[in-house]
């Protein structure tokens, strides 16, 4: 269950980098981008990062395979250092690393459930 949440709140950043990408080529996104700033990024890495160190160890603890781990701290740590960039290469970064993260949660639900 821990890895579903993780996949949809990964999921909710790449989705989020998306809309943003299209609200900025139909000139809308600027007051969206604001909100965002302030707003959307830092909730969505808080639950990111924190179903991530709940996530991923324990399950670690059962399947014994480090990959998922360290694919979702990758992951995570690019979802994060991507805040700190221009907007296109943040939008980048987040769908590219966002990605991995899904990828990592998926993996490792499926290294738990067999």
């Amino acid at each position: 269950m821990k890895d579903k949440i993780g996949i949809f709140f990964s999921g909710l950043c790449v989705v989020h980098c998306l809309l943003s990408t299209a609200l900025i080529i139909s000139g809308v996104g600027a007051t969206f981008l604001k909100i965002s700033e302030e707003l959307v990024h830092p909730i969505l890495l808080i639950f990111v990062v924190m179903i991530g160190l709940i996530s991923f160890p324990s399950s670690y603890r059962l399947h014994h395979n480090p990959r998922p781990m360290t694919y979702g701290a990758i992951g995570t740590a690019g979802i994060f250092l991507a805040l700190f960039f221009d907007t296109t290469l943040e939008i980048v970064l987040t769908i590219t690393f966002g990605s991995l993260l899904i990828f990592a949660h998926y993996w490792n639900n499926k290294l738990k459930t067999g």
